[in-house]
């Protein structure tokens, strides 16, 4: 079963026109689908996974709120370093 798919008009300034058709052409594909995919690629980094079967806009607003702003990897306790590693 296919995603819903909204559908947007968009304005882009001509020199960013200009820039991402080219990026398109090297790539050979579709400046449409170029940005397509150059959206998707976007909204998908930094979004952490949602656990399985969590739906309320809610919760999956919280999911990431806490992250760590130094790598777990440097903090010595271990409970602290097994919450957030979650």
């Amino acid at each position: 079963m296919q995603e819903a798919v909204t559908r947007k008009l968009i304005d882009i300034k001509a020199p960013v026109f200009r820039a991402l058709s080219n990026k398109a052409r090297r790539e050979g594909v579709s400046l449409k689908r170029y940005i397509e995919n150059l959206l998707e690629s976007d909204a998908s980094a930094g979004i952490p996974d949602a656990p399985e079967g969590v739906t309320d806009p809610k919760i999956l607003s919280l999911i990431g709120m806490a992250k760590p702003t130094v790598p777990v990897d440097n903090i010595d306790d271990d409970k602290l370093h097994y919450i957030l590693s979650k």
